[in-house]
């Protein structure tokens, strides 16, 4: 289902859509091709649903992901406690996806920015069964001991992204894209993942869906670190200027 209407605001089209959809992917490799820890190959077959609403309003684009937690039994969680879960992992997938890449409209130099954002009071895409402890975690079973970058790893899953690690679900074998810093490579492991804008390409193209006519770049969002920099060398140069003209 899908709707569209005209915003006057930023004068682009806007819309919702929900998106499903299976990635299947071949058995691959044979036993002299090992896996990052050693193991051998072949590996997969692989096959997941993918399922989100995505959509832009006229000031930002959203993928929606709503997810059915349920914990096990072990766990003895109370409501409070599965709430505190819930939201955490929202913050965290959160903070690891969102204001890293953004849509500009180069003819009028309005960026749009880009989101991800964890529901869970249905209707559900996805089923999450929750673990304690660390755990070798997969799309629909994660662990009370996963980091943000993993649980925001296996959410690029359920937007139909592939893994690209040997040893997991990667796409065109024998010639897989592969990273060791990707969030959806090895990066996963890491506190603060490269974020490629290939991870944002399903973005532009919906822009580009609703407004065939507009010339969009996809762009990468500059670092607070970055921002302060150049307001700090902005501020200086101005004071400089200053200077020499009550000089």
């Amino acid at each position: 289902m899908a709707s569209l209407s005209t915003s006057a605001l930023a004068d682009l089209a806007t819309g919702s859509q929900n998106i499903t959809g299976t990635r299947t992917t071949p058995a691959y490799g044979d036993a002299d091709l090992k896996d990052n820890a050693g193991n051998p190959g072949p590996f997969g077959p692989y096959t997941w649903d993918y399922s989100y609403t995505r959509s832009f309003d006229g000031k930002k684009l959203l993928k929606d992901i709503q997810i059915d937690f349920s914990f096990d039994a072990g766990l003895n969680y109370t409501a409070a406690q599965k709430t505190a879960y819930a939201n955490a992992a929202k913050a965290g997938v959160a903070s690891v996806w969102d204001n890293k890449y953004a849509v500009k409209d180069t003819s009028t130099g309005q960026v749009i920015p880009i989101f991800v954002a964890l529901t869970t009071d249905g209707p559900f895409n996805q089923k999450v069964q929750v673990h304690a402890g660390p755990g070798r975690s997969d799309m629909l079973n994660w662990y009370t001991g996963d980091s943000a970058s993993v649980n925001a790893h296996e959410v690029g899953h359920m937007m139909g992204l592939f893994d690209e690690y040997i040893g997991g679900a990667v796409n065109q074998y024998p010639n897989p894209t592969l990273s060791n810093d990707g969030l959806m490579g090895l990066g996963a492991l890491n506190a603060n993942p490269v974020m490629y804008a290939r991870y944002y390409q399903q973005y532009y193209d919906y822009m580009k869906q609703l407004n065939p006519t507009t010339p969009f770049i996809l762009t990468a969002v500059p670092e607070p670190s970055e921002v302060a920099l150049l307001c700090a060398g902005l501020f200086m140069l101005m004071g400089m200027y200053g200077r020499k003209r009550q000089g």
